[in-house]
């Protein structure tokens, strides 16, 4: 069964957990996180910026909510994340939407999804540049603080950017848009381990 919900069906129910992290280091409101091992699922949508979201919200919703091997139920995470298989300035693109899988959960006791469009990934030990911000989930809003997230990465520490830069979202779309929490963030290096991996 492929159960087919929305970002306004299923996060009502938003749980409590989060990735486990700390900040190793701060830049005025840029922070430098470490995040520690962990599982995702996620899909692969073909949308707009402001669409995709909701597009693969549905398909993992579906995933937790008992579309599974196991008919069972998996706690719901925040955020929602997105992050575009390359940037272009096309207004349809590919998108990974991805949910963190609750931290009870070992990668290889998680059911497999019914839907075939759902993966299961784990994702190793990472750093992560994070600017935190609140407010609509306009794109111009996400490209402004984008651009200051990678102003400030650039200029101002010596991580380098590692791949794309990604959304992550945390609130019901009922949520005051002045009250919503939101972050844009990359996966980075330190400079000289990036050169070193180069070479």
């Amino acid at each position: 069964e492929i159960y087919t919900l929305s970002l306004h069906d299923a996060l009502p129910i938003l749980a409590i957990e989060t990735p486990d992290y700390e900040v190793v280091e701060k830049v005025g409101n840029l922070e430098i996180r470490r995040y520690k091992p962990h599982n995702v699922a996620r899909t692969l949508v073909q949308a707009s910026f402001s669409k995709a979201g909701n597009q693969g919200f549905g398909r993992l919703a579906g995933y937790i909510f008992g579309g599974n091997g196991d008919k069972q139920k998996i706690a719901m995470t925040a955020p929602v994340v997105q992050v575009p298989v390359a940037e272009t300035t096309a207004k349809i693109n590919d998108y990974w939407v991805t949910f963190t899988m609750p931290s009870e959960h070992d990668f290889n006791t998680l059911p497999s999804p019914d839907d075939e469009r759902v993966e299961l990934v784990h994702v190793p030990e990472q750093h992560v540049a994070v600017l935190s911000y609140t407010g609509s989930w306009s794109e111009s809003k996400y490209r402004k603080h984008e651009a200051k997230l990678l102003e400030t990465l650039n200029d101002n520490t010596q991580w380098v950017q590692l791949g794309e830069t990604t959304w992550a979202r945390y609130d019901h779309p009922m949520t005051p848009w002045f009250l919503r929490k939101n972050e844009v963030a990359v996966v980075v290096a330190l400079r000289i381990q990036a050169v070193s991996s180069a070479n």
